[in-house]
């Protein structure tokens, strides 16, 4: 896992939350045995932007993130801790 995010001015920190998400997804594209490719078409993306995600050089926007939980059969669950 990469510890900060560098496409900003700054330096940002990834949040373990974020690296948390981006693990399970990995995991779920992985669980499926799909490539960046496959998950990429069902997406409707460039497999390249699936590529920066999973390795914290991109952050999907909104729509994209759920796009790309849907895709896999996931859901997003908020809990407190």
């Amino acid at each position: 896992m990469r510890s900060e995010f560098m496409h900003y001015t700054k330096p940002k920190k990834v949040p373990d939350v974020w690296s948390d998400i981006v693990s399970d997804l990995v995991r779920l594209r992985n669980e499926k045995q799909w490539s960046q490719e496959e998950l990429a078409h069902r997406i409707g993306c460039n497999p390249s932007l699936v590529h920066k995600w999973e390795q914290y050089k991109r952050v999907p926007s909104g729509l994209m993130l759920s796009c790309w939980v849907e895709a896999l059969d996931g859901k997003v669950e908020i809990k407190t801790k």
